[in-house]
């Protein structure tokens, strides 16, 4: 009995570090500031889209101008729709659906005898869903010195599209963690 004992915590514990690691490593980031940038002297910003780039459908594609507009504005940026703008703000997404698999088992319980391996018994079902994976990229291009000044990219599974609510909340959480540190200050 003792030996069954401790093969399930350890199987527990693997199951809960493992669990965690994909947890944090689930949405990646990366920052390009270039030299010389001081991301503190602008004020203003205006859409433009990049050149052939390829955009989502328009929903998803509010949502997400909506999720960068909203962490512009919290940095204290203030949109405008016009030229005069000190950055413009451009995004490039791509988006694909992957299958997210889960698993169940109903009736968790020890089979096995002295004599043989032990395991799990019980009834298994499965489910397949979905779900929207993303990758965005994020630049910020100073309109007068005509350079990009700031790039970040972050992938981020996004949900299911038939919730645009869910959708909605994940592209805010994402873009909140890819303008955490926004803006940086030149080195």
């Amino acid at each position: 009995m003792k030996l069954k004992e401790s093969v399930l915590r350890v199987g527990i514990f693997a199951f809960v570090i493992l669990t965690a690691l994909v947890t944090t490593h689930a949405q990646k980031i990366t920052y390009e500031d270039f030299p010389g940038a001081d991301l503190t002297k602008y004020k203003t910003y205006n859409w433009k889209r990049a050149e052939k780039a390829q955009y989502p459908d328009q929903a998803t594609d509010q949502i997400l101008m909506r999720s960068i507009d909203s962490q512009l504005q919290s940095k204290g940026f203030v949109k405008t729709d016009n030229d005069s703008a000190d950055l413009y703000v451009t995004y490039q997404l791509a988006i694909m659906d992957a299958a997210q698999l889960s698993t169940f088992s109903n009736q968790i319980g020890w089979q096995g005898g002295a004599n043989s391996l032990p395991g799990f018994k019980g009834s298994t079902t499965n489910n397949s869903e979905l779900i929207k994976k993303g990758w965005v990229i994020v630049e910020l291009y100073d309109v007068g010195q005509k350079k990009y000044v700031w790039r970040a990219s972050a992938n981020k599974t996004l949900g299911n599209a038939k919730d645009p609510k869910k959708l909605e909340k994940n592209a805010g959480k994402a873009m909140a963690k890819v303008f955490d540190n926004f803006p940086t200050r030149p080195k």
